[in-house]
């Protein structure tokens, strides 16, 4: 697609084809475990992504994703996110023998431009606070901190009540993903202006990478919830929430959350899952407080970051994770 200087070498950036998908994954693999040595001082091999979640994400992004290749060899790859108004980009990942030599500037660009072409105003993305290096990367490239993403876990061990009341559901959305678009743009621009996640329900329920949930209050939709638990296969024991957002002008949305974080946590157990996985951005110690009283432990953090137009954000009570 694009040419660019590579010292004395050049390399190319492209969109992703399916048949570079397991060259992508072992890039994965390799950057991921050269950065986990590097962190912990002894050696670590990290488990490969799965093959279904990278087809899954040339399925929803055919035109956001993309390889750098050298000499014909792929040597990394990088992931873009349009929802609506807002987009994210990861994972981002090069060979560790190709890295500082503008090769994951050049993907971050070619993302960038993709999701300004989707009509992205705002770019986010989610990396590893203790490291300088990503720091460095995406504080060079424009980007400023937003907030500090907490990774936290909870043991499964059975189901839980939900706890419903009056004139409120639950409803798992299993065929027909349509019907809930319209719901779904208008709570995320009522949290985020422009925010449209519409795309990875879609891609949840027609790829079958997990489940998806709203809370309807006299049928009316207030609040929907995103659960993958289709994971990488040597850490298949997990399922991960990837969203729960409220309308934050439901005078209940307390009651909500807590309804839409059992139910993803009961489908988790039904899939024979051990664990749940959430990150969550800590605008204030609200949201924390929630999950911990609802058992939640940190096992990490992750800084979230944007470039663009300065925003507002409404609501206590969501989660959202830019992390690929």
């Amino acid at each position: 697609m694009f040419s660019w200087s590579l010292r004395k070498e050049k390399f190319r950036i492209r969109e992703m084809k399916s048949q570079d998908i397991e060259k992508a994954r072992e890039i994965a693999q390799d950057a991921w475990s050269d950065m986990a040595t590097r962190d912990v001082g002894r050696k670590v091999i990290y488990p490969m992504r799965s093959e279904k979640i990278i087809e899954a994400y040339i399925w929803k992004e055919p035109h956001g994703c993309f390889v750098a290749e050298v000499c014909g060899g792929i040597v990394g790859a990088a992931y873009s996110h349009a929802w609506g108004g807002m987009g994210w980009i990861g994972p981002l990942e090069v060979l560790p023998e190709f890295q500082n030599r503008g090769i994951g500037r050049a993907l971050l660009s070619e993302c960038e431009n993709f999701l300004r072409r989707s009509g992205c105003e705002v770019i986010g993305v989610e990396t590893m606070s203790h490291i300088p290096k990503n720091l460095h990367f995406y504080l060079s490239q424009g980007y400023r901190p937003d907030a500090l993403t907490l990774i936290a876990e909870k043991p499964i061990v059975e189901k839980q009540p939900l706890n419903l009341g009056e004139d409120c559901e639950i409803e798992e959305v299993r065929n027909d993903p349509m019907s809930i678009k319209e719901a779904v743009r208008t709570i995320g621009s009522k949290i985020f202006a422009g925010l449209d996640p519409f795309k990875d329900i879609d891609m949840i329920v027609e790829k079958k990478l997990g489940s998806v949930f709203v809370w309807r209050m006299k049928r009316q939709i207030l609040g929907f919830a995103l659960l993958h638990t289709y994971l990488k296969e040597e850490e298949g024991d997990y399922a991960s929430i990837r969203l729960v957002l409220i309308d934050p002008d439901y005078s209940e949305s307390e009651r909500a959350f807590d309804a839409l974080l059992r139910a993803c946590e009961n489908e988790s157990f039904i899939s024979g899952k051990k664990r749940v996985f959430a990150r969550f951005p800590v605008l204030n110690n609200i949201i924390y407080k929630k999950m911990a009283m609802n058992g939640y432990a940190i096992k990490g953090a992750n800084i979230r970051m944007f470039k663009g137009h300065s925003f507002s954000q409404r609501g206590d009570y969501f989660i959202l994770s830019l992390a690929g």
